[in-house]
């Protein structure tokens, strides 16, 4: 006699609510049960989550209920271990397209929906051509309140100030990432602008203040030792790491040929004919996060070689291109009180933080890593866990072996503490995988000791 197991799934969509939103007030279909599998997608660069989810109809459902492009369909999903005492996490979202509809037998429909966050629809429908004055998060703050009725949670030190801007005729959404690409720290490092699946609010925070938080999993590291025995050495618990991909990485030449490693830049501003020359030095950007044990303290093992040499003289001190940028005109000025612009600054130091900030994204991206992971760490409804937290990645050193599991030497190269900047969420069927994407500014200084 065989019995049959019955597995439990890894999550529980609670429901899966399909509206017209305010075409047809109050109608509403439960459609969870007829949803196969589904897909969540946070980016860093994002302040909305996408989403594709996959149906089986048999029973007209596109045909009965007119899509049109405008549907809201609202989620509510919870990892199975916390069903009873955890916190849900409920997502709304506008269906935009219809990506594809196949014909699985004579009577039934596989269809794919692909979704934006909600607030994206009112953001559409909105134009701002106004002016704001403040600081950039409090502007943005204002903006998503205003327009679109959602909080931002801001995170970090300005560096920029009080300024005035005038809008130039953009939604929403479009006039909050044009802010936040002014937008830089006080020792120069990149603001994001981005929402996440655990919290209903979305978060604008610092390159800078991500890596002064603590690693989220110092001490259960993500591992990829799929063939090793299920307690490494001196490792009580770590994260088993499925599959990883890296690929497209140390594209130094691009940024070269950018201006981010070595050039110089002019800042003209128009009403005084002046402009500002500053001189960019990576080199110069890496040796300060150091100092601000932003990378791991006296750590120089960067996403940068700074031993690289052409002629017995550094890279990064070759002027590899020259930029003029106009950054101000004075229009603010009236004798009375003075406001800065958007790209308006007073000093080479001030302007000098932009290009910091802009080659600081661009390392971030030059050693990207995607490792896929079980999920279950990242569906919870109380707190952020994926995007800009900073987690550990560990992969085994080529000259460790399996038979000597008390020898496990670590990649310096490959391992290290990484900045979640994408995350993949797959639901599919009873299981739940989640792929992350991320990236660093620094090796493993030495040896890691667990």
């Amino acid at each position: 006699m065989s019995y049959a197991v019955e597995q439990q799934s890894e999550y529980v969509l609670n429901s899966a609510v399909l509206s017209n939103s305010e075409r047809n007030t109050g109608f509403e279909i439960e459609i969870k049960n007829i949803v196969t599998s589904f897909q969540i997608f946070e980016h860093i660069e994002k302040p909305y989550l996408t989403a594709q989810f996959i149906i089986i109809d048999t029973s007209n459902l596109i045909q009965d209920y007119d899509f049109q492009g405008g549907e809201k369909l609202t989620i509510d999903i919870i990892q199975s271990e916390e069903q009873n005492d955890g916190i849900s996490i409920t997502k709304e979202f506008l269906i935009d397209k219809i990506e594809e509809t196949s014909r699985t037998d004579e009577t039934t429909d596989s269809i794919i929906f692909h979704c934006v966050e909600y607030h994206t629809f009112k953001s559409s429908l909105q134009n701002i051509s106004r002016s704001y004055t403040g600081s950039i998060d409090s502007i943005i703050s204002k903006i998503f309140s205003e327009y679109l009725e959602r909080d931002v949670i801001s995170l970090g030190e300005d560096g920029v100030g009080t300024i005035k801007v005038i809008i130039p005729n953009l939604n929403p959404i479009e006039a909050a990432s044009w802010l936040k690409k002014r937008a830089v720290s006080n020792i120069g490092m990149p603001y994001f602008l981005y929402s996440v699946l655990g919290t209903k609010n979305l978060i604008m925070r610092d390159l800078g203040s991500i890596f002064s938080d603590p690693v989220m999993n110092i001490n259960v590291p993500f591992v990829f030792a799929p063939s090793m025995a299920s307690s490494l050495h001196g490792i009580h618990k770590y994260y088993n790491i499925l599959d990883f991909k890296i690929s497209e990485t140390e594209d130094l030449q691009s940024l070269i040929g950018e201006g981010l490693v070595g050039g110089e830049y002019y800042f003209y501003d128009t009403m005084t004919a002046v402009p500002f020359r500053v001189e960019h030095n990576v080199e110069d950007n890496f040796r300060e996060l150091s100092t601000l044990n932003l990378i791991g303290g006296d750590n120089e093992r960067f996403v940068f070689g700074p031993d690289y040499k052409l002629n017995d003289k550094n890279i990064s001190t070759y002027k590899s291109r020259s930029i003029t940028q106009m950054s101000s005109s004075g229009v603010y000025n009236n004798g009375i009180s003075n406001f800065k612009s958007y790209q308006q600054e007073n000093s080479s130091s001030n302007h000098k933080r932009k290009i910091f900030a802009r080659s600081m994204k661009a390392f971030l991206a030059k050693s990207p890593i995607q490792i896929t992971v079980k999920g279950r760490e990242f569906l919870t409804g109380d707190e952020n866990y994926t995007i800009g937290k900073v987690i550990r990645i560990l992969f085994i050193d080529n000259e460790s072996t399996n038979e000597n599991t008390s020898q496990i030497l670590f990649d310096t190269k490959k391992s290290g503490d990484y900045v979640i900047c994408a995350a993949r969420h797959t639901f599919d069927n009873d299981v739940y995988n989640t792929t992350l994407s991320c990236g660093r500014l620094g090796s493993l200084s030495e040896e890691i000791v667990l």
